[in-house]
């Protein structure tokens, strides 16, 4: 004998409203807290993998990074790290993409920023950490190796329009149209990108001695030019 929720009829719930009705509060009670929680898990072993990805970098440098090195840093099997990514390229492309927008696309401070001075104290702290060391790699395994240069082509090519007057249109409206003003904004990131690249270099990506006195000119520069 079935029960009477199932076979009655008429005003109550029929077998298809019932089934669909459990099948509803499954999928609510059940299945998308399961998904979601696969979803939080299978981020988390990216970010993971990420964060090696980006340790191997500044610490032992692109010729050593490999997917066994990422993988010993994260603590995983190679089966994890190409379940989530297609190759260590790949893994590297979503690496600098991840870094640049984390610290050039999130916007959070662009508000702030008042003054060319402080514009200028911004955007060197984020040049200076040391994870921008990561990116510096991979620029250099983009110039030297062709394999690399090509899947990271459109990524390279896409975040240089980010720091473009030309062709950033948000860009253009902070710097403005004035050609002194674009003049001194490529002097200053050129010049903060070389202190980078320095650091980049030296032992353990330490401080350059002149680093001070260069970021100091630098806004002395700029209080001279736009008073």
């Amino acid at each position: 004998m079935k029960p009477e929720f199932i076979s009655q009829r008429g005003p109550g719930l029929g077998a298809s409203s019932c089934t669909i009705h459990l099948l509803t509060l499954w999928i609510n009670m059940v299945a998308l807290p399961a998904r979601k929680k696969q979803t939080d898990k299978s981020e988390a072993m990216r970010r993971l993998l990420i964060d090696s990805a980006i340790g191997s970098l500044v610490d032992v440098g692109y010729s050593k990074t490999t997917a066994v090195e990422v993988c010993r840093r994260a603590g995983v099997t190679r089966g994890a790290l190409f379940h989530h990514f297609d190759s260590l390229p790949t893994l590297l492309v979503v690496t600098m993409s991840n870094i640049y927008d984390r610290n050039f696309l999130s916007g959070d401070d662009a508000a702030e920023l008042t003054s060319l001075d402080q514009w200028i104290d911004a955007v060197w702290a984020k040049l200076k950490r040391p994870e921008f060391k990561a990116v510096i790699e991979i620029w250099f395994a983009a110039r030297n190796e062709p394999e690399m240069k090509e899947i990271l082509r459109p990524g390279i090519l896409k975040y240089a329009e980010i720091f473009s007057v030309s062709r950033n249109a948000a860009l253009r409206k902070r710097v403005g149209t004035n050609k002194q003003m674009q003049s001194f904004y490529r002097l200053a990131c050129e010049t903060m990108l070389g202190l980078a690249l320095g650091r980049a270099t030296t032992s353990g990506s330490a401080a350059l001695a002149h680093e001070a006195s260069v970021i100091e000119m630098l806004k002395t520069l700029a209080r001279k030019i736009f008073p």
